[in-house]
């Protein structure tokens, strides 16, 4: 199924795909989700070190644009320290069998024993 889309009364299919892959298909997003999918809420500082070699701002902006698309939620905690969490939004968290599939499809085809 597609979805249409009107630009100055042109009408312009797109493919839902193509529109997934645009959130999904950047650098470090899928791990983000994956790192968030098994827990209510982490700190950005907890993330970045389950990552590994992601550069903090980079880690920052893929943040914000999941913020700004819908699938992570941004909380601010005020604790001493105060301190910022993130957590999955209902969105994100229908991205868990798709996680699993691909993590099935790596171990079957991608991963060396």
């Amino acid at each position: 199924m597609t979805q249409s889309l009107l630009y100055d009364d042109v009408e312009v299919r797109a493919c839902p795909v193509e529109s997934a892959s645009r959130i999904v298909g950047q650098k470090w997003t899928l791990q983000i989700v994956h790192h968030l999918l098994d827990c209510r809420c982490k700190r950005f500082c907890e993330l970045q070190e389950e990552l590994g070699g992601v550069n903090p701002s980079t880690l920052s902006s893929r943040l914000k644009m999941l913020e700004d698309e819908g699938l992570v939620q941004r909380i601010q905690v005020s604790a001493i320290p105060p301190h910022v969490e993130y957590s999955l939004t209902e969105m994100g968290n229908e991205l868990a069998p798709v996680l699993r599939e691909i993590a099935r499809w790596g171990n079957r085809w991608l991963c060396c024993e």
